[in-house]
């Protein structure tokens, strides 16, 4: 059993779960097209230097079962190559990057409700400043959360120790005993009685432009808009009228579209909008969980188990 590997990865470890697994280090995409060639597995820690791109990465690694990237979103590989082979994907959703994006998000909540970015532009000392006044605390009040995986649950912890009322909407709920979970035909419900939404979901056909003019219309006009997930699930030109009209109360935005925002977007110049460029999963302790992952995964594979953080491909994430 042959694993080809770009990036980092505890050998020994996976060598104690696998003695037989052959393990290649591909330190150019040359050597990696060259090693996958006969290679069952491939654990891909950055996907952004496979230039020549995925449909042809597969067509040059026939006998492969199991990929394994980094990434949370893996929209940009569900070509048909892929949906249509018996490859298995893994990716970093749940686990490995879950705590990160909910740490991020409530780094964009708390610069929003605490005034803490728009007194920062001020670049003076203001202690009456309608941005230093305009501060308000999180306790009791509600979050609502669109997608409930890993991101989803770690928000909600998060959240239920400011002492907020949770609730989320996502394609199949369930009881979990802690967060109310509603079906997606409860999302304009779910709108009307959020003081904050934090978007998590990935990009498929479902989600895009899921924040639309009415959408934005059905929220509250204090509402805030926080999204961690993919920024093609909001419309951008709907989310800037939006902020100009003071139809929410503001937005943190980790990801938008288009990806990268040109210096020139009207949307740098919204009230109360905070931006950061899809930063959200950027930590050392990602590696480790990542690492983690692949390692359980391997023994599971090894043991005909089904996989952690596996892609549906009908879902597509």
């Amino acid at each position: 059993m042959k694993m080809v590997l770009r990036g980092s990865l505890d050998k020994e470890a996976a060598l104690r779960i696998a003695p037989d697994l052959e393990i290649v280090q591909a330190e150019d995409e040359e050597a990696l097209l060259a090693a996958s060639a006969d290679a069952e597995i491939a654990v891909m820690m950055n996907m952004g230097w496979l230039g020549g791109g995925f449909p042809a990465y597969l067509k040059r690694a026939p006998h492969l079962r199991w990929f394994h990237c980094s990434s949370a979103g893996v929209d940009p590989l569900l070509c048909p190559e892929f949906l249509s082979s018996d490859v298995v994907m893994t990716c970093a959703k749940g686990s490995p990057i879950g705590p990160l994006l909910a740490e991020h998000a409530f780094a964009l909540i708390l610069s929003l409700t605490r005034g803490i970015a728009a007194h920062a532009r001020l670049n003076r000392w203001d202690s009456g400043s309608d941005e230093a006044q305009s501060a308000y605390e999180l306790g009791g009040k509600t979050l609502g959360i669109v997608g409930y995986g890993g991101v989803g649950t770690a928000l909600a912890r998060r959240a239920r120790a400011f002492d907020m009322d949770v609730l989320a909407v996502r394609r199949h709920p369930q009881d979990d005993g802690e967060t109310p979970q509603w079906g997606m035909n409860r999302f304009e419900e779910m709108l009307q009685r959020a003081d904050i939404v934090v978007v998590t979901v990935p990009h498929t056909p479902e989600t895009e432009g899921l924040f639309d003019a009415k959408a934005f219309s059905i929220m509250k006009e204090n509402a805030l808009l926080i999204t961690v997930g993919r920024g093609q699930t909001v419309q951008t030109d709907a989310l800037v009228d939006a902020l100009n009209k003071g139809s929410i109360g503001g937005a943190g935005l980790d990801v938008v579209d288009p990806e990268p925002l040109p210096d020139n977007h009207p949307l740098w110049s919204c009230p109360n909008a905070i931006i950061t460029p899809h930063m959200a999963g950027n930590a050392p302790e990602r590696a480790g969980r990542n690492e983690e992952l692949v390692l359980e995964n391997l023994r599971r594979y090894v043991a005909g188990q089904p996989l952690l953080s596996s892609v549906d491909k009908t879902l597509g994430y």
